[in-house]
């Protein structure tokens, strides 16, 4: 009996030794010999399991990269969803807040735009106004005294090219004046605005007309004045006719072929004019400064 046992025992592990060799069909045929004698042999039994398994492997599903990936997706689909709602929540949070912040600045911006550009642009206009009303004189008949003659200079400019055309010469100082009335521009001889008044440098207003021997022959040039003022009171000569470069003494009116153009009944003389221009020159030569009295002065 003994040596019985010992031969299953031997026969047991010379299975165990086939089966670690990998010879399953051996480790089979020898397990079933052993059950043969020992029905019930658990070791024999776990052995033939063994070996009939390894012999006829279960096989392998394919690799699948697909459902690897949906076996993944699915650990953490349901996390990364969450935590995207999250982050979308987080952000549109922020969203609302930049624009709780951002549109009350937009409008104080604008608002404070619109009152600096007003300020700045009324600040302009005024300074605009101040200074045109600084530059505008208070009396300014002047201008309306200059359009008068020009208007005026240019017609009897008109008037005496028309008697020249018509005579072959221009008027004479003693025929300007019917030369003037009996045109079809005047009824009357006109005058300067501010006829026998003098400028601040003591020139005379007035128009003048000085008639001069040319290559065309007797009174074959002429040239036609008068004084433009400012708004300061001063007089600057203004012609029609030859240039003045040529006729320096255009408005020496003291000359027999100078003569001022005023009506039948001139408000001042040549010689009061004269008297005038006199007294404006001194004026104009006497010192400045304090004035004393002539019995102080030594």
């Amino acid at each position: 009996m003994e040596n019985s046992e010992v031969s299953v025992i031997e026969a047991l592990n010379q299975l165990q030794s086939w089966l670690n060799a990998g010879e399953y069909d051996k480790v089979v045929q020898g397990a079933q010999e052993v059950l043969g004698l020992e029905p019930g042999n658990q070791r024999a039994l776990s052995l033939l399991k063994q070996a009939e398994e390894k012999r006829h492997p279960e096989p392998a599903l394919p690799y699948d990269p697909l459902t690897e990936l949906q076996v993944e997706h699915a650990e953490y689909a349901k996390p990364e969803a969450e935590r995207t709602t999250n982050e979308h929540e987080a952000q549109s949070e922020k969203r609302k807040l930049f624009l709780a912040m951002l549109v009350p600045a937009i409008v104080v911006v604008i608002v404070g735009g619109s009152v600096i550009w007003w300020l700045a642009n009324r600040e302009r206009e005024d300074t605009i106004a101040n200074k045109l009303t600084g530059n505008l004189p208070e009396d300014l008949t002047y201008l309306e005294g200059n359009e008068q003659r020009l208007d005026e200079l240019t017609t009897i400019a008109e008037t005496v090219e028309a008697y020249k055309v018509m005579n072959g010469a221009y008027p004479s100082v003693s025929q300007l004046d019917s030369a003037l009335v009996d045109s079809a521009y005047f009824e009357e001889v006109p005058s300067d605005p501010r006829q026998g008044e003098i400028d601040k440098t003591g020139k005379p207003f007035g128009y003048i007309y000085a008639v001069y021997n040319g290559i065309g022959g007797e009174n074959s040039v002429y040239v036609l004045s008068a004084l433009f003022e400012d708004s300061k009171g001063f007089g600057y000569a203004w012609s029609k006719g030859a240039p003045i470069k040529n006729y320096p003494d255009f408005r020496n009116y003291e000359e027999e072929n100078i003569t001022f153009i005023t009506p039948d009944t001139p408000e001042r003389s040549e010689g009061a004019l004269k008297e005038e221009e006199d007294t404006a020159v001194e004026l104009q030569e006497e010192p400045s400064g304090p004035k004393v009295n002539p019995e102080y002065q030594k």
